[in-house]
């Protein structure tokens, strides 16, 4: 039995099964989905698009590793936030949780 569950949202929509039912994501899927989900509605995504390469971006990522420790399923000091080597802007962030292990969730796609 699964201790989180939600809906799973892509791009903003309900993501729909061969069936048009509502798919359901669980456990480390929705905390890192939940994670994804707070780092847009702040604008902080926003921020790592328009200043790449300045100082902005240094400051974006520790103010996300903040947000990201705030959440209590997530283990402090676990958070990074890194940029694909190969795919510039494409933003990832990596943490442990407390209960099911570790989670990466892409932030920005390029």
């Amino acid at each position: 039995m699964s201790f989180y569950r939600d809906l799973h949202i892509e791009s903003g929509d309900v993501v729909l099964d061969a069936g048009h039912n509502p798919r359901y994501l669980s456990d480390r899927d929705v905390i890192a989905q939940d994670i994804v989900h707070a780092i847009l509605d702040t604008g902080l995504a926003n921020l790592l698009v328009s200043d790449r390469g300045t100082s902005v971006t240094n400051d974006t990522k520790t103010r996300i590793k903040l947000l990201v420790e705030d959440d209590e399923r997530i283990m402090p000091g676990t958070v990074q936030v890194t940029e694909n080597e190969i795919k510039k802007g494409q933003w990832w962030v990596h943490a442990k949780t407390i209960e099911f292990g570790d989670i990466s969730s892409l932030i920005i796609g390029a």
